[in-house]
């Protein structure tokens, strides 16, 4: 069991499933069902990593709201350790509309509390017993990005591992941003789209080869095809598995969780990337992020038994 601490935004999703299509402007469309549950790409991995069995601290600032009341709700009942998490009555929590369509999805958020966490507010003293530290949702947490590497920088002096997931970059946002990031992260976390953004290479296998001249891990999630990996000269990639997919949102969290668990406990790449697709696949095989969430030896025994989809 790692001992691992997530510093990341906190707020709920609606999820909207059987959508036939987005509506156009003016008109109502039925779907076939909607859900309010917990979001955030931070909680989420955070409440996959609890599932698969590791001590996870959830560092956060939520609104004093029934949304910010019913988010640390269902972070408590995954097991995840809600004590550093601010509550203020002054922010509104955020919340984002996911629609489900197929095996992608459209969102819209409110941010509200997501970008109100700052460097003010972690406190460095409560990760002295923790093992490792990750950050999700860089581009969201407006005012917690310019210090992302100021943390990470002290995460280390104290002997912490980290690791970070992006997400995508809005309107007016950067690549430069992550320069000074880059020197304090030992993993990083993105997806094929993201990895081609931030390299500036359309190939995975080139992305992969210029990411890698920065972090000494990389891990790059390709979706339906799986999941490929770089430390150093070493390039593994593994095919995802066969499922009916009812909802994606939050799969690559619950990838991020498995994948640093792995890592964690001292398995290779290939065996890392296999419970990261295992965590990821299972996520969406249910409405929300965090409801077939896997335990360690359900995604284990379903690395076993699952069919997989092939290579592209």
């Amino acid at each position: 069991m790692a001992a691992i601490a997530v510093i990341g935004e906190l707020n709920l999703d609606l999820i909207v499933t059987g959508a036939p299509r987005l509506p156009r402007p003016g008109e109502e469309i039925i779907v076939g069902g909607m859900e309010l549950t917990l979001g955030s790409s931070s909680a989420i991995m955070a409440c996959q990593a609890a599932r698969i069995g590791d001590d996870v601290l959830f560092l956060s600032k939520v609104g004093g709201d029934n949304f910010g009341r019913r988010a640390l709700d269902f972070l408590r009942a995954k097991g995840v350790v809600t004590d550093a998490i601010a509550v203020d009555d002054s922010l509104a929590t955020g919340l984002t509309i996911s629609i489900a369509l197929g095996s992608e999805r459209a969102m819209v958020t409110h941010l509200g509390s997501i970008q109100e966490m700052r460097l003010s507010d972690v406190d460095f003293s409560i990760l002295q017993t923790r093992q490792h530290l990750h950050i999700s949702s860089f581009y969201l947490q407006r005012n917690l990005r310019p210090d992302v590497a100021r943390i990470f920088a002290r995460a280390r002096e104290m002997g912490l591992t980290t690791s970070l997931d992006t997400g995508w970059p809005h309107e007016g946002e950067t690549n430069g941003d992550l320069e000074a990031v880059w020197p304090h992260l030992d993993i990083f976390l993105p997806n094929e789209a993201e990895a081609a953004h931030l390299s500036g290479k359309a190939a995975v296998e080139d992305a992969l080869a210029r990411l890698s001249e920065r972090v000494p891990i990389v891990a790059v999630k390709l979706g339906p095809d799986g999941a490929v990996a770089r430390r150093g000269s070493e390039v593994v990639r593994r095919d995802a598995f066969a499922i009916d997919v009812v909802d994606t949102t939050g799969a690559g969290d619950s990838f991020n969780a498995g994948f640093l668990h792995g890592h964690l406990a001292g398995m290779d790449l290939a065996g890392s990337l296999d419970l990261g697709n295992a965590c990821g696949a299972l996520s969406a095989s249910a409405p929300g992020g965090t409801t077939a969430q896997p335990t360690r030896q359900e995604a284990l025994d379903f690395i076993r038994s699952a069919p997989r989809r092939g290579a592209r």
